[in-house]
């Protein structure tokens, strides 16, 4: 640790005017989750650590009018604890239950889950499924960005290096069911092998609207858009499911590894559609 330097900004502005001045030689670090551990690895080369942890102004979950305004510091715990999340972001609050442990989901963050932009990562899919907006400010200006537009590849996002994460907002919502399921090796403390975000809009077993988050089955978490429009408008028949989930093998696009193959991944995306239609129809 020695190479690294250690900067502790007081506010949300010097934290941009430290961005805007080391670029791409500054690493934001809040819980440390991810970071952390790719320093013990030689991952991250020697550069500015830049603690925003103490940065009160990016705490809290709001709601603005129809929109959920989560801050970037919000960590996993705290979404867990949050009625607002449990009422109008159902599949973002069931991710609480299966973030790894108890003391990761007291320092991980929603905008350092963001940030490391895995494929596998935990957070990011029932943001897709929500169609929320990743606000990212520099000290020119701030702008939002579609979280499906913020993912850019494994571990890369949009985010410029004079930017910084301040939060992600979507909208409130009560009408359609939320299901969120991470398969893994274990139930937590394990990356996911596949997970899938569905919120689902049912008239009886009839789909009027539906989205579908897929997570470590493509290069970034992605939404299945031919299932999706193939299920709009159609009862929930067992045939149904079945094309569905023969359409959403073809939109999955995973990588071998050493914890599952590229087939078993491929397998699992039908399964786990099947079972989150049914945990929405249950």
């Amino acid at each position: 640790m020695s190479s690294f330097a250690y900067a502790v900004p007081g506010t949300k502005d010097e934290a941009l005017a430290l961005l805007n001045e080391l670029g791409s030689g500054a690493r934001i670090v809040a819980g440390c989750t991810n970071v952390l551990p790719d320093i013990r690895a030689k991952k991250i080369a020697a550069c500015t650590l830049v603690d925003i942890s103490k940065l009160a102004e990016l705490k809290g979950i709001d709601v603005r009018g129809d929109r959920v305004i989560i801050g970037s510091l919000t960590t996993i715990n705290e979404l867990l604890h949050s009625d607002l999340v449990a009422s109008h972001g159902q599949v973002l609050w069931q991710v609480g239950r299966r973030f790894a442990d108890p003391l990761t989901r007291n320092r991980a963050t929603i905008g350092g889950n963001l940030a490391n932009a895995s494929p596998a990562g935990d957070g990011v899919v029932p943001l897709l499924a929500l169609e929320a907006k990743v606000i990212v400010a520099s000290l020119a200006a701030e702008r939002e960005i579609p979280v499906a537009e913020f993912l850019t590849g494994p571990g890369r996002s949009a985010l410029q290096p004079n930017e910084l994460i301040v939060g992600v907002s979507f909208t409130k919502t009560t009408a359609m069911r939320s299901v969120f399921i991470k398969f893994g090796m274990r139930k937590s403390m394990a990356i996911s092998l596949a997970s899938i975000g569905l919120m689902v809009g049912l008239d009886g077993d009839r789909v009027e609207q539906v989205r579908i988050a897929l997570g470590a089955l493509a290069p970034t978490a992605i939404r299945a858009r031919q299932t999706e429009d193939y299920l709009t408008g159609k009862p929930l028949a067992p045939e149904v499911v079945t094309r569905a989930q023969e359409i959403i093998r073809t939109e999955a696009k995973p990588i071998s590894d050493v914890r599952a193959s590229r087939e078993y991944r491929v397998h699992l995306a039908g399964v786990l559609l099947k079972r989150a239609l049914e945990a929405a129809l249950a």
